[in-house]
């Protein structure tokens, strides 16, 4: 455990220039984007989300926010010039459309985009405004929409003092997904299976310390799809008391059929 956390600790200090606490990682293009991890809470967070144009045609998007269950809250379309990028907030948008019922929208869920064209790649950054939180400043690469059968989180903590997560996405757009959940410890010792039903365009906040039913632990952990479906995910960490927080892509693997 202390070596793991010496590890992230390094891992902060060397990004620490850039203001934000999480580790690069390559961003996925394609004609579909998920923002697996979006939360909508005007008070605490600003948010925004990048789309870039990869391929020069210049496409027609849509993007559409939904809640955790797959309920649909807001949708709206852009045009993204050739090579041209957009800086997109939501909560800007957010709050707009849902001035007179609720000023201060507040839940979590997905942020989806489709383009009509060439492929786009996202990125998806959140930033505190309190900044005796600016800790928990994070960004992460879009994960590619089209997903896969097969889920890894190469390393995930299990310990009631790290606010822990594993966030797996459905990808699909009209049926709920069924996924079984393996936690290995560092050894390869199954340590706890568990089930999930993920709806249409939802998701799901898998909690290692739960799962393991209380087990201190570090170790790997495997989402796969039972029957037919596609995810995508990520993982989330954060200390309150060490002051970090890390967002990682999921791996993602195809099945060969």
């Amino acid at each position: 455990m202390l070596k793991t956390r010496a590890l992230i600790a390094g891992m902060i200090l060397a990004i620490a220039a850039l203001g934000l606490n999480t580790p690069q990682a390559h961003a996925q293009a394609g004609k579909k984007l998920i923002i697996n991890n979006f939360a909508s809470d005007p008070e605490e967070s600003e948010t925004h989300v990048v789309i870039s144009d990869v391929d020069g045609i210049g496409p027609n998007i849509k993007i559409s926010i939904f809640t955790e269950d797959g309920r649909l809250v807001y949708e709206r379309y852009e045009t993204l010039n050739a090579f041209r990028k957009i800086n997109y907030n939501p909560l800007t948008y957010l709050n707009a459309y849902q001035h007179g019922y609720n000023q201060h929208p507040k839940f979590n869920g997905t942020l989806r985009i489709e383009s009509d064209g060439g492929n786009i790649i996202g990125q998806y950054w959140e930033m505190r405004k309190d900044k005796k939180k600016s800790y928990l400043n994070v960004a992460v690469p879009a994960a590619d929409g089209e997903g896969y059968d097969k889920l890894v989180c190469q390393h995930f903590v299990s310990d009631k003092t790290i606010d822990a997560g594993i966030v797996v996405s459905n990808a699909e757009t009209n049926r709920p997904v069924t996924i079984n959940v393996k936690m290995y410890s560092d050894d390869g010792g199954l340590v706890a299976t568990e089930q999930f039903i993920i709806q249409a365009n939802g998701i799901v906040r898998i909690d290692p310390f739960k799962v393991t039913k209380g087990v201190r632990m570090t170790g790997t952990a495997y989402m796969v799809v039972v029957g037919a479906g596609k995810i995508t995910g990520e993982y989330w960490q954060a200390s309150p008391g060490e002051k970090y927080q890390v967002a990682l892509p999921l791996e993602g693997v195809t099945k060969i059929r």
